[in-house]
């Protein structure tokens, strides 16, 4: 009966053991529920273009640090370019509609409504497409172009892609700068310390002037 307990014992220590060496190795379990349409390394993206109803636009990041519009060599607006580049490359599925689709005009993806490209830094490149609102306005269909899962996302996300190219996404400090101001004065004063015909400084406004005796 000893001897039974004591064998008992160690094979539980041993198991024990096993455990705990798997999860040093391999970290533990991951509790991370959240389904994913696409997801790759936002930081790896080196380019996105956009294609809505309302027209296109491209970005491509700038060096140091930032963004700059494709077309042209002017800096886009970093908080905007970067939030839907990173929710772009870490979209989340509201919820997986099927894991194969035959009919994707049914969707508004054949073609779709929009479609957002990210191009990484070593070449690859991922097309996103955006279709049609579900029946009750909550969210879109999406899918990975090659990939036969249809997810839908959340209204926000597509939301900010369309005002990427109806509001372009100009960087602060870009805006045009206005004329500065007239000098309020009469017209054909001298300047202050200036004699006149008479020979007293001429006034300006809010200066009184001052008579210099000769």
């Amino acid at each position: 009966m000893a001897r039974t307990t004591i064998g008992v014992v160690v094979l539980f220590l041993v198991f024990a053991g096993g455990v705990w060496g798997f999860d040093r190795i391999n970290g533990p379990p991951s509790t991370d529920t959240t389904v994913y349409v696409l997801n790759v390394k936002d930081a790896d993206v080196q380019r996105v273009d956009l294609t809505t109803p309302a027209g296109t636009a491209a970005f491509e990041r700038a060096e140091p640090l930032g963004w700059k519009f494709v077309d042209r060599d002017e800096g886009a607006d970093l908080g905007r370019v970067n939030s839907v580049v990173t929710r772009l490359s870490k979209m989340r599925s509201s919820a997986k509609v099927a894991d194969t689709v035959s009919d994707l005009a049914r969707y508004g993806l054949a073609p779709p409504v929009d479609t957002a490209t990210l191009t990484m830094k070593d070449g690859t490149t991922t097309r996103i497409l955006i279709g049609i609102k579900t029946v009750n306005d909550s969210a879109y269909y999406v899918m990975v172009e090659g990939k036969p899962e249809l997810h839908t996302v959340n209204t926000l996300l597509v939301g900010d892609v369309d005002k990427l190219v109806t509001d372009p996404p100009l960087a602060s400090g870009t805006a045009t700068p206005t004329e500065r101001p007239a000098v309020i004065g009469t017209p054909g004063a001298s300047p202050v310390g200036t004699p006149g015909p008479d020979g007293i400084p001429t006034a300006t406004v809010g200066l009184p002037a001052i008579r210099v005796d000769q």
